[in-house]
């Protein structure tokens, strides 16, 4: 502390900025005790670089003593591996934010930032350090929170009316749920981007009945669906007498949805002259039904969605660059659901429900099942997931539904590893170190389901809030 007293008494700049005109000295042990009272490492140091001071979180972090740091200039640091700043040119111009993997194995994250005078000298550099290390399993912990107790976003889905149910523990899931539910109070086109069966069309009715527009028509037009030779018919409708065959006028289904939302999907595949129609249409909320002359004004709220990469189409010459950027005002992507295999049991238990409030009975999965649709890729995503347990459902004898049940590409082989959940005393005795990763996993699930809160359970398990975050994560207990 003395040297650090010094070291601010012989800087006559520094001095003056920590001097007190009342009483007449420099309290620096007071502001110095402060400081140490902060959870972040603080450095700071003279304009040469030079380290005048280091508090006590410092220490922690950085793994060296305040010994090793104070006094030390950059370039002695960069030797020890407690580097401030990569270049003294830089900071005199700007702040640094940087993150970097000491000597001691720690990575760091460091803010530095130049204290100018009046005058815009540099009087000193400050610098702030972070574990990084510490921030990870703080984030781990907020994510995890997020899987094993997720009545925000329960609340979340009360937002979205009375739209189709949104089943989901994923995180990339909630902030599909968010950005829908921001994007649902404006008049923004939205694209919708993600494989067959993830549930774009569910997103597109969410987006609509959470809107201003929600008592307008929704209308869906399936633009793969629909005949080419029909296709600009249905969608700007057409005059008696335009072509052979009409016998009267008709309007289109973009004039049905007038005051409402339309949905276009698989807009990827609607052809390359509708493309510029449906441009100018969108640009000029007006139309010309087939055989007229006489432009009609619109007032529609258009989403668009599509399984295709239009960006490639683009560059391919099979999608019009001026259309996708029209219609990428705020894109939402759907992940598939191999990515988000959290949601996966969620989902089929609700689909499971479903099904037996359909056909009036009271079906349960066998464990075996669960582990194999939770280890399935599932290509056909939501979709084919809620076809396989309606199939099991009907098939199904009892009230138990087994993995015999399951389509043979989904049913997983029993391998020599695998763990029986309950081992009985006919079966083959297992390793010692499996039957006690088994009673672990078991004691985290119990102790996770009671208290609710990971460092809660950690403490009634008496292990350290940070152990037992990895083994959830080595577990897979979501």
């Amino acid at each position: 502390m003395e040297k650090t007293r010094d070291n601010f008494i012989n800087n006559q700049k520094l001095y003056q900025l920590f001097y007190d005109p009342i009483h007449r000295c420099l309290d620096i042990n007071r502001v110095l005790r402060f400081l140490d009272y902060s959870y972040e490492g603080l450095l700071l140091s003279d304009k040469d670089g030079r380290v005048l001071y280091a508090n006590q979180a410092l220490e922690r972090i950085s793994g060296f003593s305040r010994k090793e740091i104070v006094g030390r200039t950059p370039q002695e640091m960069e030797e020890n591996g407690l580097i401030i700043h990569q270049s003294l040119k830089v900071l005199k111009k700007n702040p640094l934010t940087i993150s970097q993997k000491l000597k001691t194995g720690r990575e760091v994250f460091i803010t530095s930032q130049p204290v100018r005078d009046e005058n815009g000298n540099i009087l000193c550099y400050i610098a702030n350090y972070r574990d990084l290390h510490e921030i990870n399993e703080l984030h781990q912990e907020h994510q995890l929170r997020k899987d094993i107790d997720y009545t925000e976003l329960q609340e979340l889905r009360s937002r979205f009316l009375e739209t189709d149910e949104f089943i989901s523990r994923s995180f990339k899931m909630k902030q599909v749920l968010e950005k829908t539910w921001k994007v649902a109070k404006t008049e923004a086109i939205v694209l919708i981007r993600g494989e067959s069966g993830t549930g774009k069309e569910v997103i597109a009715k969410t987006i609509h009945k959470a809107s201003s527009r929600a008592d307008g028509p929704y209308i869906q037009i399936n633009c793969g669906a629909i005949p080419e030779s029909l296709m600009e018919a249905e969608l700007f409708g057409y005059e008696k007498g335009a072509f052979t065959g009409a016998e009267r006028s008709k309007a289109g289904l973009l004039e049905a949805a007038n005051e409402g939302t339309v949905l276009l999907d698989e807009i990827g595949d609607l052809p390359l002259h509708l493309q510029v129609k449906l441009l100018r249409v969108i640009q000029t909320k007006e139309f010309y039904r087939v055989g007229s002359t006489k432009p009609r004004s619109l007032n529609i709220r258009f989403v668009a969605a599509t399984n295709r990469d239009l960006s490639e189409m683009v560059d391919k010459g099979l999608f019009r660059e001026d259309l996708y950027y029209r219609l990428n005002v705020v894109p939402i992507f759907l992940p598939p659901l191999r990515e988000r295999k959290e949601d996966i049991i969620p989902l089929a238990c609700y689909f499971l429900d479903k099904n037996n409030e359909k056909y009036h009975c009271h079906k349960k999965f066998d464990v075996r099942v669960c582990q194999d649709i939770e280890n399935y890729e599932w290509p056909g995503n939501v979709r084919q997931l809620e076809n396989v347990v309606e199939r099991m459902v009907i098939m199904a004898e009892g009230d138990i539904i087994d993995a015999s049940l399951l389509p043979e590409e989904i049913r997983q082989k029993k391998t020599e590893t695998d763990i029986p959940a309950i081992p009985a005393r006919e079966r083959d005795i297992i390793p010692l170190k499996k039957a006690r990763e088994m009673a672990e996993k078991e004691l985290i699930i119990y102790a996770l389901e009671k208290y609710k809160s990971i460092r809660e359970a950690a403490r009634h398990l008496e292990v350290d809030h940070s152990t037992l975050i990895r083994k959830i994560r080595k577990y897979d207990i979501m």
